[in-house]
């Protein structure tokens, strides 16, 4: 065998990968696992060894067909074993279509990864695949127990079973093939701890830093063995501090390990700490740790950059770096200690997931002309659901399908339902509802966010964007769209500024290495509300992504933006006027505009009333923010009396924010007798003492547009339309931040443009409530895609339900499952579409500017263009499962035969 020297060693690529524990059959459900901080800790009825050639085999099979592997490869495959499958003869595993050579089993997944390593280098093989497997024969049952026995209030980690597999390639020939890359092996470090136990890890991990080329201040996770050994943990934790620290403190490094999650699976454990960790990078997210509140002897941690995620966050570049980079630490019973450095493939652009169409909540569309047709579809569902118990998904993507062939019907009744129970009941309702709305002529709506109604707007209005101001952004907000909608973070508006999104993610999703207590966080939020530049970037960031999933994902394209305050800003951001947010970013951290002049000391109110100017960091509070539920005209008729007071934003009719001095203000509430509070920003906004900064907001708000999209800009600066100058941008924005902002005038005018659709793509929804009172005696409706203490997914869906009840042109193809072969055979005329990028929200759709009776053929024509769009770009993936399909059960054989006699019957009657 050839020599290889570390510093020539060519780095592997992950390519294919699945696993099988307890109540987690697949690598989707066991990602499910790892992201929603579940734990698999109840072993179920031992497998026992007479099932563990077939097991071992269906992950084999299933890893390679994962990984697109070509049936002629030259494959190895080493299979780690426990004491209990020691004398198992895995080499009679069968792998149909595969020509796979089993090399002698081992005990150690370090060792194995040594051998592939060195077997892929030297090119003895194209593949290797690691396998493991771990069987219990004792029924253990243990719930919501701490298996992290880094833990403060750890308990005994109970052994747990299960089966794994990776499948290996050197990644060099892996690029070269097009295999799809899930993972980069940067470096594989080796030590073995005779000498010291503490030394060999800081040398396994300080060999890994050198062979990856990489200092520790670039990893942003690390997975840890914890054997739940007291002694091992111990040396463990010190090594790998001692490895870590630096001069800078940071937490830089987020902790866990997959034990949190699935238990101790012995000789397993390897294979599905590698599992996680990939699947962390190629996915993009720290992983919460399960159960976790604090960790044992804390004083060890100090002056570590290590911290503990609670819940899963997205993974964000640090300043300056270019890809993720992810970490293992390995023990094994020969007394070695592996360091395994773990990379993304940056040029991995397509990711796969199931996230998003896997989600508890799902969607059921029914379509129909009249309500007796509609009626009579409510009650077949009834009967589909009662007759077999096929999963919801599998419901909701039947149900979908049946609605896209009647998609260009009259109306729609949209349900939702996390589970069969949850299904039968809204359908129960669904069928008074229906009958209601119909006959009230007002629209029917459950908690849960089923939604109908028999005067749909999108055939008759224009949908509006309607873009919040700013200072309503909170701790986690948007948490988990990056996971739903993972195409965002290529987003333009994200890249291009990426170093304050790195920065203000620290605030959004603070970082401990104890899990924050409620008054921490309301700490933290205090912060952040404090900061008007971070918060401005915050809502500026999540507008931009709301806009970029409801145009890219949904094809939802707005005919009019309309901005409430700084959502000016954010609808010129949003909607690609400008591109590049970076140099207004800095400049904004650099202006004294909201550190001293509208926030802070206040100094241009302090100039414009005649008050010293403080320079200094010292404050003298004298002003205040409040709103008020009066009508407007009271309220101005009694500010009269009071100079320093100010009315600066009105929402409705009879919602009212006045600002100014503190005991003025006080006066003015006293008068007035009404209910009012305090609101939690104290900023200087929308009233005459902030005129002086009205040219530093112009050349804030001056920048090269790039982009017209086909859409009308509405502006509070004449509360009309606006012409998409770059100079007239920048002056409308200053004016109309500089001036009272009358909320329902600019609502009304856009309201007589025919704008009868209002989607709020920001913030918590105060916009949409506004606009529904504004409006509330005349048809339109709003919607709102976020609110404080809803699930992003369940605001997204409730949303959707809404609108194609309304009817409004749309896609919802990625809430379903992967069309399969069969459909695809039967679209015979598949246009060709490029690969999808986030291109410019003008360029996704033709003009929705067209007359309101071609609303139907453009609906149906979206839909069926994104039915060939999905297609083409999953045609390899559909084959490739189509052939796993010949493996699977008689159950999914019987569904997929049902699948093709429907769809030959609709082709017949299309005929």
């Amino acid at each position: 065998m050839k020599k290889i020297t570390q510093q020539s060693i060519p780095t592997l690529a992950i390519v294919g990968m699945d696993c099988s524990i307890p109540n987690s059959n697949n690598l989707d459900e066991f990602d499910h696992v790892i992201y929603n901080g579940y734990q698999q800790l109840t072993t179920l009825s031992p497998a026992g060894l007479t099932g563990s050639q077939q097991l071992i085999s269906k992950i084999i099979i299933n890893a390679l067909q994962n990984a697109n592997i070509r049936p002629n490869s030259h494959i190895a495959t080493i299979i780690v074993t426990n004491n209990q499958c020691k004398d198992e003869n895995f080499s009679g595993v069968i792998c149909q279509d595969f020509n796979i050579e089993y090399l002698p089993s081992t005990s150690s997944v370090i060792s194995s990864l040594h051998l592939a390593e060195q077997l892929l280098i030297t090119q003895q093989y194209d593949t290797i695949v690691i396998a493991a497997i771990n069987l219990v024969h004792q029924q253990i049952n243990h719930l919501h127990t701490n298996t992290f026995s880094y833990a403060q209030d750890a308990v005994d980690i109970s052994e747990n079973e299960g089966a794994a597999a990776i499948v290996l390639q050197r990644s060099d020939l892996a690029k070269k093939d097009n295999h799809h890359i899930y993972a980069i092996i940067d470096a594989i470090s080796i030590s073995n701890h005779s000498l010291s136990q503490i030394k060999a890890i800081q040398q396994a991990c300080q060999n890994a830093f050198d062979l990856a080329n990489i200092t520790a201040q670039e990893i942003g996770y690390l997975e840890v063995f914890a054997s739940g050994i007291p002694q091992e943990d111990e040396v463990e934790i010190q090594g790998l501090v001692q490895a870590y620290s630096t001069d800078k403190r940071s937490l830089s490094c987020a902790v866990g390990s997959v034990k949190a999650n699935v238990g101790n699976t012995k000789n397993l454990s390897g294979i599905m700490s590698l599992i996680k960790t990939t699947l962390c990078l190629y996915h993009r997210y720290i992983p919460a740790l399960p159960q976790w509140t604090s960790p044992k002897q804390p004083q060890i941690w100090e002056g570590s950059p290590f911290y503990v995620a609670t819940e899963s966050k997205p993974w964000f570049l640090e300043p300056g770096a270019t890809r993720r980079i992810a970490a293992i630490n390995m023990m094994d019973l020969d007394s070695n200690y592996a360091h395994i450095i773990l990379s993304e493939d940056i040029n991995q652009k397509e990711r796969r997931s199931k996230y998003l169409e896997q989600i508890s909540l799902h969607l059921f569309p029914i379509a129909a002309d009249n309500r007796n047709s509609l009626l009579e579809q409510i009650h077949q569902l009834k009967t589909e659901i009662h007759s077999h118990t096929p999963s919801l998904s599998q419901i909701a993507t039947q149900t979908y399908r049946e609605y896209q062939k009647r998609q260009s019907a009259t109306y729609t009744l949209a349900i939702l339902a996390r589970n069969h129970k949850e299904l039968t009941r809204e359908i129960e309702r669904a069928i008074q509802g229906v009958n209601l709305a119909f006959d009230t002529g007002k629209e029917w709506q459950t908690p849960l966010g089923s939604y109908f109604t028999a005067q749909p707007q999108g055939p008759h209005g224009k949908v509006a964007f309607v873009y919040p101001g700013s200072f309503t952004s909170y701790i986690g907000i948007g948490r988990n769209l990056f996971r739903l909608f993972p195409q965002i973070f290529d987003d333009p508006l994200i890249s291009s500024v990426y170093e304050r999104v790195a920065n203000i993610e620290k605030i959004l999703y603070p970082r401990s290495i104890n899990k924050l207590s409620n008054r921490q966080l309301e700490a933290i939020e205090q912060k952040l509300i404090d900061d008007p530049v971070a918060m401005l970037e915050s809502e500026v960031g999540f507008a931009g992504l709301f806009t970029a999933i409801l145009q890219n994902y949904f094809h939802i394209k707005p005919e009019s933006s309309i901005g409430y305050s700084l959502g000016e800003t954010s609808m010129m951001l949003a909607q690609g006027v400008w591109t590049n947010f970076k140099k207004t970013s800095d400049y904004l951290n650099s202006s004294p505009l909201f550190k001293t002049r509208l926030s802070g000391p206040k100094n241009a109110v302090r100039q414009h009333w005649g008050l010293p100017i403080i320079h200094n960091n010292q404050t003298e509070e004298f002003w205040s923010n409040y709103l008020l539920s009066c009508p407007v005209s009271l309220v101005k008729e009694v500010i009269k009396q009071e100079p320093r007071v100010y009315i600066s934003l009105i929402n409705t009719p009879e919602e009212v924010v006045i600002v100014g001095d503190t005991q003025a203000c006080k006066r003015v509430i006293e008068t007035l007798n009404c209910d009012y509070f305090p609101t939690s920003i104290n900023h200087v906004i929308h009233c005459e003492p902030m005129q002086s900064e009205y040219d530093e907001l112009v050349k804030i708000n001056t920048l090269p547009i790039k982009n017209v999209p086909n859409c009308v800009f509405y502006s509070a600066a004449d509360y009309a339309p606006i012409i998409l100058d770059s100079d007239l941008i920048g002056h409308n924005i200053a004016k109309a931040l500089c001036h009272e902002l009358d909320f329902p005038k600019l609502i009304n005018r856009a309201y007589k443009d025919n704008n009868r659709i209002f989607i709020e793509v920001g913030v918590n929804g105060n916009c949409s409530r506004w606009i529904s009172t504004i409006l509330k005696d005349q048809d339109h409706v709003t919607v709102s895609v976020n609110r404080r203490g809803v699930e992003d997914h369940v605001s997204i869906l409730k949303a959707l339900a809404k609108l194609i009840s309304h009817r409004l042109a749309m896609n919802i193809t990625p809430l379903y499952s992967v069309v399969n072969q069969y459909e695809q055979d039967a679209l015979p005329h598949l246009p060709k579409i490029n690969t999808p990028q986030f291109v410019a929200s003008s360029q996704l759709l033709p003009s929705p500017l067209k007359a309101r009776n071609s609303q139907h053929l453009t609906h149906s024509k979206i839909t069926q263009y994104q039915k060939f769009h999905d297609n083409h770009l999953r045609l390899h993936q559909s084959h490739s499962l189509f052939l796993q399909s010949r493996q699977l059960s008689l159950q999914n054989i019987s569904l997929l035969v049902k699948q093709k006699l429907e769809l030959y019957q609709d082709l017949v009657t299309k005929s």
